[in-house]
């Protein structure tokens, strides 16, 4: 009897040399935090326009004027002018009431194509300019690629 437990615990030491000697060889990994993708950002060379919209004054559900600013949300635009590009950033800043804690925010500017990044400046003329300026269709047109691109 005395020899199987001195055999039990030359087995549990042996575990206990094996469990250290792995925890020795294993390593610690940082956690992976996923960036969130920009859709079709502009280079950064390109002039920008900053557009600030006011937001609300007053809570729209309860009409407290005890707001506190969340964030803002940047719709980036590309407008061209003759010879020049440049992008407009059009910021809605969010608020939040403190009294109902709903959220308020100015709505969202016009676009010529709905969700689209392509300004009316960009996007009209050039595809007026192209189709009966340079007498070509559509499907033809270099700046057809913009078109779809937008929509």
């Amino acid at each position: 009897m005395a020899l199987t437990f001195e055999e039990l615990e030359a087995d549990a030491t042996e575990d206990e040399l094996a469990a250290e000697r792995a925890v020795g060889k294993t390593t610690t990994v940082r956690g992976f935090t996923r960036k969130r993708a920009e859709r079709q950002t502009f280079p950064e060379h390109l002039p920008r326009e900053r557009a600030v919209i006011d937001g609300p004054a007053a809570c729209e559900c309860c009409g407290s004027n005890r707001l506190r600013k969340l964030g803002e949300d940047v719709t980036r635009t590309l407008e061209v002018v003759p010879r020049q590009w440049k992008v407009i950033e059009t910021v809605r800043e969010k608020f939040s009431c403190r009294d109902c804690e709903k959220i308020s925010q100015a709505p969202a500017p016009f676009h010529a194509v709905a969700r689209g990044w392509a300004g009316p400046s960009l996007l009209l003329a050039v595809i007026m300019f192209e189709k009966f300026g340079q007498h070509q269709p559509l499907n033809r047109q270099p700046s057809a690629m913009l078109w779809k691109a937008c929509q």
